[in-house]
């Protein structure tokens, strides 16, 4: 067990050095840089789980499987999906640090109900109910490209393809 957490670390120590253009100050997290994508209503979510290779389901993350990457404390719901995360986190962070990508597209930050997302290749997008949800999903791509444009600006960072 020793063994796979220490190629868990150095797996996530060189994508950590291979990241660059981060900002996670504005991130939507909590003080202890805990996603709140992940922790609304006391529960907090895997974020491989919301993926095809994770269930396709939403399932509360698991304090004895936390990590913390570049900043953010991430919970999952079990040694897998955190092996999973640490093959390419880029895929699994939330797109926009966790705003409703509806919300993005204008340039806003709201909150976001985990319930109402969007997978879309390489990215998960996270809405704040399911009507931004229906909008956003109509022209995901043009969309994707307007809110792309407001995170950077925000952000400083290039959207993660």
């Amino acid at each position: 067990m020793q063994k796979l957490f220490s190629c868990i670390l150095l797996i996530a120590s060189f994508q950590l050095m291979a990241q660059e253009g981060r900002n996670v100050s504005e991130y939507n997290l909590n003080e202890q840089g805990v996603g709140l994508f992940h922790h609304i209503n006391g529960k907090v979510y895997d974020p491989v789980s919301f993926f095809p290779e994770g269930g396709s389901t939403p399932l509360i993350g698991k304090k004895e499987f936390a990590l913390m990457y570049d900043q953010v404390e991430y919970f999952f719901a079990n040694a897998k999906n955190m092996k999973t995360f640490l093959t390419d986190p880029l895929k699994y962070e939330p797109t926009y640090g966790g705003w409703c990508a509806r919300a993005m597209v204008v340039g806003s930050k709201i909150d976001i109900k985990p319930e109402y997302f969007t997978v879309d290749g390489r990215r998960i997008f996270f809405f704040v109910n399911s009507r931004a949800k229906r909008f956003f999903d109509r022209d995901i791509k043009g969309n994707a490209a307007q809110a792309d444009a407001h995170w950077k600006r925000i952000s400083g960072e290039s959207p993660r393809l």
